[in-house]
């Protein structure tokens, strides 16, 4: 397989273009909603690498005049956010982003406490540009539906996403409320798992008109942030102020956590949590939500980033779904 295009001309520039990203990214949320829906992998290939980038580049300047109309109407807008339905999955991955092998309480969130929490959410902000309905496996919790045509419905809600790990085929109501909301549905495709509804789950979402992406193992892998296990050495700062998932708003029990790891380490009860490293949802109000918000977005870091590698340009990367037995020890 050739270098990809991207690795190749940023290699020498790795911090500066992971923190560049980062930083146009929350400039501008509304650049949240214009990366094409099939970007992934796509710089392996030259032409399509340049076919992806003028896509893009054709919608930047709508996005960005959307960016001033939000700041000359004060709106608290968020680039994207993260909904966890359930902590309970069909697989047992080591080196889970979610740590679900290891979570003491695997369960779905009961329907109503997160229609509610999505409400309030919502009331507090005028728009989100990028939600991912995530968890654990998604498609196992009962009442996906109703999650999903809520995001649709609110009217603040850009691109609606859900991950799925590709063994659970989902229903005639899930299916009729992914059509409806336009969302697009990850199917991750594991090269060491086997995966007996894959085909048939593809099929299903193509027969229904679904927007749907299959992420190939060929070319996908999974970032250790080894957050079990001790303190880590160097400045947690530093680690923070790289990582891709920061400030990628994860709403979970009722919480707004700025990264996933902040999140499930914390519902786990693995690691210490002090008031500011996230916001409660259920109690602050929506003239509050924005100071909250500015003081979550001006720390330097959590308490999970002592525990964190992080996930940036130098994090090391492991095979995806490797599943075992065993949970990691906790902290």
């Amino acid at each position: 397989m050739k270098q990809p295009l991207t690795k190749k001309w940023t290699e020498p520039f790795a911090r500066l273009f992971s923190r560049a990203q980062i930083n146009i990214i929350y400039a501008c949320p509304p650049l949240c909603g214009i990366v094409p829906k099939d970007t992934y992998n796509t710089y392996q290939d030259r032409r399509l690498y340049i076919k992806r980038s003028l896509s893009v580049a054709a919608q930047v300047p709508r996005a960005v005049a959307r960016h001033w109309r939000d700041r000359r109407e004060k709106r608290v807008v968020l680039p994207r956010a993260a909904i966890i339905v359930t902590t309970r999955c069909t697989l047992k991955c080591d080196k889970c982003l979610s740590h679900v092998p290891d979570l003491g309480s695997q369960r779905d969130a009961p329907t109503h406490e997160l229609l509610e929490d999505l409400r309030a959410l919502l009331s507090c902000v005028g728009y989100i540009y990028d939600v991912c309905i995530s968890g654990g496996e998604p498609f196992m919790h009962p009442g996906l539906d109703l999650i999903v045509r809520a995001c649709a419905d609110s009217g603040k809600i850009g691109n609606i996403k859900v991950i799925t790990n590709g063994t659970i085929v989902p229903g005639e109501t899930l299916l009729a409320a992914l059509r409806d909301a336009k969302a697009r549905v990850n199917v991750s495709k594991y090269a060491t798992v086997p995966q007996p509804n894959l085909e048939n789950i593809l099929a299903v979402l193509k027969d229904n008109e679904i927007c749907h992406y299959v992420i190939s193992a060929d070319n996908d892998f999974w970032v250790d942030t080894e957050s079990f296990g001790p303190l880590k050495e160097g400045s947690p700062a530093r680690r923070y102020s790289d990582c891709f998932c920061r400030l990628y708003y994860v709403l979970l029990s009722g919480k707004q956590y700025p990264c996933c790891q902040s999140a499930f380490l914390a519902y786990d009860g693995r690691i210490p949590e002090h008031e500011g490293d996230f916001i409660n949802i259920r109690t602050v109000s929506p003239a509050a939500y924005r100071g909250e918000l500015s003081k979550l977005n001006e720390k330097s870091a959590v308490s999970a980033c002592a525990y964190c590698l992080g996930s940036n340009y130098k994090s090391p990367t492991v095979p995806t779904a490797i599943q075992r037995e065993a949970p990691c020890q906790s902290i």
